[in-house]
């Protein structure tokens, strides 16, 4: 789930904007429903595919609209992150975190961008497995809200992982692992654009009931 600084509003018009340069304009809506929990917005979603076809807008109690995609690889939406602070003007939040190789090796990381004066202000930070090799990588100015002395421990997959990424969301004012971090009820956006025939897909059962491989 990624974020956007931006009323939910604001945030779908960007996102369907987005997806329309992609495809003919009109074949990229914009839906807004009416929905009373996380998961009667998920039903609104048709088929997960291995590249994101449909985005849902959840607006929250904070200054930040969640998106969720339906790609069934579960890694978030970075490119579109880019393309809302670049053309949009839009603060960012891209993140991944997983303490267990599961599907994808273990690994967290989060890309934050703002616009600046002169162009985006990006700030990224990882801490990532490659089998048996850790690495760890970051780029742009510290946030006000990094713990940059936990960037200093001897392991390097101690430097991020899932509890640091979730408590520096937290001051950023974001917890998307908490429902009640989500103004629902309420109105939610779903933003749709087809895709070609070739692209892989799957249905939500298959999706949720896939199982997930632990390397030991």
């Amino acid at each position: 789930m990624d974020l956007v600084q931006a009323p939910v509003e604001r945030a779908a018009a960007a996102v369907q904007e987005t997806f329309a340069k992609f495809v003919a304009p009109a074949q990229a809506s914009l839906e807004w429903h009416d929905v009373d929990s996380l998961d009667s917005a998920f039903r609104l979603v048709g088929d997960f595919a291995n590249i994101p076809s449909q985005i849902l807008l959840f607006p929250t109690m904070s200054k930040w609209t969640i998106l969720w995609n339906n790609c069934f690889l579960c890694d978030g939406y970075d490119s579109l992150c880019s393309l809302l602070s670049k053309f949009h003007n839009l603060t960012t939040v891209h993140w991944e975190a997983s303490d267990q190789w599961t599907t994808f090796q273990s690994g967290a990381m989060f890309h934050l961008r703002r616009p600046g004066k002169a162009g985006l202000i990006e700030r990224r930070v990882q801490a990532a497995q490659t089998d048996k090799r850790w690495d760890f990588f970051e780029q742009g100015e510290p946030l006000p809200e990094e713990d940059i002395a936990g960037y200093a421990a001897r392991k390097k997959r101690d430097r991020l992982n899932e509890a640091r990424i979730a408590e520096f969301l937290g001051r950023l004012g974001a917890e998307p692992w908490n429902e009640a971090f989500y103004k629902l009820p309420g109105r939610v956006g779903l933003v749709s654009r087809p895709v070609a025939a070739t692209v892989l897909k799957k249905s939500a059962q298959d999706v949720l009931s896939q199982r997930r491989y632990q390397h030991t």
